[in-house]
């Protein structure tokens, strides 16, 4: 594109409204953020929430779940990374994976999400609909920040 060609538009500042104050939590240099290793059977799992790295007045959870799946695994699983609610019910996000079933490959996924506190002081991981038998698969549930409360007027 020559410069021309090129139009230049003013563009209000977009602002982010009602964005509670976080904190961000480094794992590396906090090793208690991280939860556990993600089950790579079918079933659940859970991970107290330290209190050293979560706050009890915390309001949100910036949860992050990896996974390396290295060796003969089958096509397709997935976890989900579950909050419980104080009614009992869940808020999760899921992690999905395609593994190789000839075993030639490394495949790999991450996902980060905000979830609520958990009422149980614990979250929950379950793997579903595959076991990832491969003694080369990886994979852990970390903490990598929180909120604080919803006031920031």
């Amino acid at each position: 594109m020559t410069p021309e060609r090129v139009r230049i538009t003013h563009v209000p500042e977009a602002r982010v409204s009602r964005v509670a104050p976080w904190v961000a939590v480094e794992p590396s240099t906090t090793p208690a953020a991280i939860l556990g290793n993600l089950p790579m059977t079918q079933g659940s799992v859970s991970f107290p929430l330290p209190a050293s790295v979560v706050p009890a007045g915390a309001s949100g959870l910036l949860l992050f779940a990896w996974a390396s799946l290295a060796g003969k695994n089958p096509s397709l699983a997935y976890w989900h990374v579950a909050s419980t609610l104080p009614d009992g019910s869940q808020d999760w996000f899921s992690l999905l994976v395609a593994g190789d079933p000839s075993g030639r490959g490394v495949v790999c996924n991450s996902q980060a999400f905000w979830l609520p506190p958990s009422a149980s002081g614990a979250i929950t991981v379950s793997l579903h609909l595959n076991d990832l038998p491969s003694p080369g698969n990886q994979g852990q549930v970390e903490i990598h920040g929180y909120s604080l409360g919803t006031d920031i007027s």
